[in-house]
């Protein structure tokens, strides 16, 4: 079985195209600011598409998923 987040209106999803990662930042700061820029990381746009993140139940949380990402991400 899938998790599922309530979708949001299209007008109110953030384009992920304009997040900045802050390279300077900590991974725990980066995180906390795409978090905060996103608004809502299971629902955003990247251009014309809108995206739905979901994740298995049994598979890892988009939390331990994204701190991954963040402490690994070198630019």
């Amino acid at each position: 079985m899938q998790q599922e987040k309530t979708t949001q209106s299209t007008q109110d999803l953030v384009d992920i195209r304009h997040i900045q990662i802050r390279h300077d930042l900590p991974a725990l700061e980066r995180l906390e600011k795409y978090l905060q820029d996103i608004q809502n990381p299971y629902q955003f746009l990247c251009g014309n598409v809108t995206v739905h993140v979901r994740f298995l139940e049994d598979g890892n949380a988009l939390s331990t998923q994204l701190k991954h990402y963040f402490s690994s991400y070198h630019h």
